[in-house]
């Protein structure tokens, strides 16, 4: 499924990204994404991801922000920027291929070659420095714990990836680059559909409340922010502006003139 705008539509292969685009892989499914430069990232079922910003023009690179499931991400350059934000930990590709797990406030991450840099939040209020993990490199963190890392990737972690994981990721970019497909599309989004998003962290969701506004209008998407407004204050301007308006001017202060007083006239 893929989310642009306020509407769903149905993927198919050969679509182009934009950015704030959301991507919801089925639970039998599997996608991928193919860069310019030759990088490509796949999603196992049941990855949720948000494309915060695709690259432009000649630029390589973009921004991702995924609420859970299984990533691999293979072919990164030297010169190609990719991030990908997980609320366990985020992931700045150096280059070679990676492998990432993340659920239930667990992440774990596979270094096949190359090079990755991970940032994790602070571990029971100390900061933590960001992590560089090389080829055969496992790290595993648990939510509010430090993270470890081992020589080789645990069966466990090796049990839960897609089969398609373990092999090379097939190339089929060349097939759709004289080809515009476009998704089908489906219905307007449901608060529930998105709801993942407009709980994120801050600066995730902050910017959703713009493109989502016109849904406010829905009466069940209008109720579902208001009953669940603690985790998304900042719609609280859209859904009650008569709390955010500038009270009017005083009626008698308005009609009162600036003017000194005139002077009596003498007898």
């Amino acid at each position: 499924m893929l989310v642009r705008g306020v509407t769903r539509y149905a993927l198919a292969e050969g679509v182009r990204m934009q950015s704030g685009d959301i991507v919801e892989v089925g639970d039998k499914g599997l996608a991928e994404i193919e860069f310019p430069d030759g990088a490509a990232l796949a999603m196992g079922a049941g990855t949720r991801l948000l494309a915060v910003s695709m690259p432009r023009g000649k630029a390589i690179g973009g921004n991702f922000y995924v609420t859970q499931g299984a990533l691999k991400i293979a072919g990164v350059k030297k010169d190609t920027r990719l991030r990908f934000v997980t609320p366990v930990f985020t992931l700045q590709p150096v280059d070679g291929v990676a492998v990432a797990l993340v659920a239930g406030g667990e992440g774990s991450v596979f270094v096949e070659s190359g090079e990755i840099r991970l940032d994790a939040p602070p571990a029971k209020g100390a900061a933590s420095a960001p992590v560089r993990l090389k080829g055969g490199d496992f790290f595993t963190l648990k939510a509010g714990q430090k993270g470890v890392v081992a020589p080789r990737p645990s069966q466990a972690f090796i049990g839960a990836l897609p089969k398609a994981f373990l092999d090379s990721l097939p190339s089929r970019m060349a097939r759709y680059q004289e080809r515009e497909v476009q998704p089908r599309q489906l219905e307007l989004a449901t608060y529930a559909e998105v709801e993942a998003w407009l709980k994120a962290p801050p600066d995730i969701r902050r910017p959703l409340v713009k493109r989502f506004e016109q849904r406010a209008s829905d009466p069940a998407f209008r109720a579902a922010l208001i009953a669940n407004l603690r985790f998304h204050p900042e719609w609280d301007p859209v859904l009650y502006p008569e709390k955010y308006e500038k009270p009017e001017a005083d009626a008698a202060g308005a009609g009162r003139s600036n003017s000194p007083p005139a002077t009596p006239a003498r007898k």
